[in-house]
């Protein structure tokens, strides 16, 4: 049976942030920046409790102007900042690099992974879930995008990853994600809106509806939160929200169990199909084997056969049996 995650400390709740208060003035991006004081924490956390937030979306990596420069991980302060925010039962969700910041992209991918890694090690046990990028496909192709995620996952992250576009979504990037997280596009009309939604929802992920409105204490940030949230397959919401609920997103942690099985064994099932196959040609077996390797979402394994003999080397066991002909 599947182990179900759910984001957040209330099992019962949804995702709900708002990390646009007045625009990048109470910002939670800016969070873990060593720009902003303790004091403006804490007038940002009083907002966020005040919409009902649930989680606060936080910047690990940013040289956006129009935001707070974070440049560094320091393990000690920013466990310090987002325990700030769990005592007041915020859950942070990690966002690992932003837009607008060519001095991050222009010292290449490893150097992100790299970055991403010291995030990793900091502070994985304080946040919620990762979002790879922000407007990712504005300076990463897809496969950029995989490898990072791919890359979380080696590292041993079992937490929800998230993909951030410019509006709209394209498939080629969330392919590996576990959310996509939706930007609309601002001033749009309710229709407009809709029909983002719904183009979103048709990729068959949970959606965070997470970019729509520049001030998302505003009645109108909150108006659009309540439609987004009338949508099944619809998670959470990142600009405001009224009194509406959206779904629980409901995770399965089996699914990356299996990956991290693989990524454990790979090797050694690899050696094994060479081995087998070495054994048959010495044994001068007439018939070539069969080799078949699978990876499914119930599993993966090789099976061998051949004139008798027959090997199963799978996630749950390794069975061989054979019988000899003369």
């Amino acid at each position: 049976m599947p182990i179900l995650m759910v984001l957040g400390l209330n099992c019962s709740a949804d995702y709900r942030s708002t990390f646009l208060i007045e625009r990048d003035k109470y910002s939670t991006l800016n969070w873990l920046s060593n720009e902003t004081s303790n004091h403006w924490r804490d007038v940002v956390i009083e907002k966020l409790n005040n919409n009902g937030d649930t989680h606060a979306d936080v910047m690990a990596r940013s040289y956006d102007s129009s935001f707070k420069e974070v440049s560094s991980v320091n393990r000690v302060a920013w466990r310090d900042r987002l325990n700030r925010l769990r005592n007041k039962n915020l859950v942070p969700v990690m966002w690992l690099i932003s837009d607008d910041s060519p001095q991050a992209y222009k010292q290449g991918l490893q150097n992100q992974i790299d970055y991403q890694n010291q995030v990793v090690d900091a502070v994985d046990d304080l946040v919620s879930h990762y979002v790879v990028c922000l407007e990712c496909d504005e300076y990463y192709s897809a496969q950029e995008v995989n490898v990072l995620i791919q890359n979380l996952r080696n590292k041993g992250v079992n937490k929800p990853i998230g993909v951030h576009l410019t509006p709209g979504v394209k498939q080629e990037y969330i392919k590996d994600a576990d959310i996509i997280y939706l930007q609309t596009g601002f001033n749009l009309n309710e229709q407009q809106f809709r029909r983002q939604i719904e183009n979103a929802l048709r990729f068959g992920k949970p959606v965070v509806v997470s970019e729509y409105n520049l001030r998302g204490e505003s009645a109108e940030a909150k108006r659009f939160g309540d439609i987004a949230c009338s949508y099944a397959g619809v998670v959470g919401t990142g600009n405001g929200r009224g009194q509406a609920s959206c779904q629980t997103l409901k995770w399965d942690q089996e699914k990356i169990k299996k990956k991290e099985w693989y990524q454990k064994y790979e090797k050694e099932m690899v050696v094994t199909g060479i081995a087998v196959a070495t054994l048959y040609a010495m044994l001068k077996v007439k018939q070539e084997p069969k080799i078949n390797f699978q990876i499914t979402d119930n599993g993966y394994g090789l099976q061998f056969e051949s004139n008798g003999y027959r090997m199963n080397y799978s996630e749950s066991q390794i069975q061989a049996t054979y019988s000899i002909r003369f």
